[in-house]
């Protein structure tokens, strides 16, 4: 009599892709060596296309403080394929606190463009990809406050806060900055206050988060849904 637990490669692989096992495989760790054994594929999200984002500001509230920088880092399939990055002249100064947090000063914005073809130039590089952002709440509330102002449009791109997931997968960390994040998972991080080098920073514990995701069985779009971790 053949042995039911003699599964063909290709029955094995249909089998890691079915719901029933995912739940069980949360309640019994040990199902997801049956994954290690066959050298898993990239997750859906590993494959996904993202846009990691930073801004620089002269504030905390959108609707009276400017945006002074965006940079951002497009991802596929979790390498870098292009960058964005400028300086935004703003119609205020620069208020001296900013300028000693950011490093950003008057006399570097100068030259720079306003918002209005900043945010034209942003939004081309963004499309509708997934924006991923720390601390999304106060990146994507700039660019929604914003795109409204000069543009009368709404943001409608999903996001996904690094934040977020920290405290989700990293709950018992003394708290959940990006630095906190970073020192925690051994990155780096020589440029912290400028848009572009909080972007590298934060595309490195993207990667270390999404390892964490795929242990919890969360591997796409939908499954963060489901848990609540996506915008």
């Amino acid at each position: 009599m053949p042995k039911k637990s003699d599964w063909a490669r290709g029955n094995m692989n249909s089998l890691l892709d079915d719901n029933n096992y995912k739940k069980l495989e949360k309640e019994y760790p040990f199902l997801s060596r049956a994954r290690e054994a066959l050298g898993e594929k990239p997750s859906p999200l590993e494959n996904d296309a993202y846009v990691i984002f930073d801004l620089e500001t002269t504030g905390l509230e959108p609707t009276t403080c400017e945006i002074i920088e965006i940079g951002a880092v497009k991802i596929e399939n979790k390498e870098i394929k292009e960058i964005f990055n400028t300086l935004v002249f703003p119609l205020s100064p620069i208020p001296p606190h900013i300028e000693k947090i950011t490093g950003i000063s008057n006399e570097m914005v100068t030259g720079y463009p306003g918002i209005k073809n900043a945010l034209n130039d942003f939004m081309q590089f963004i499309g509708n990809h997934i924006l991923v952002a720390h601390n999304a709440d106060f990146d994507v509330s700039f660019v929604k406050q914003h795109l409204k102002m000069e543009f009368d449009r709404e943001l409608t791109n999903p996001s996904i806060c690094t934040l977020q997931l920290a405290r989700f997968l990293l709950p018992k960390l003394v708290n959940h900055k990006l630095h906190t994040i970073a020192h925690y998972f051994k990155i780096e991080t020589p440029v912290r206050h400028r848009a572009l080098g909080d972007c590298e920073i934060t595309y490195q514990v993207w990667l270390k988060l999404l390892n964490l995701l795929k242990k919890k069985n969360i591997l796409s779009q939908a499954d963060l849904i489901q848990n609540g971790l996506i915008c």
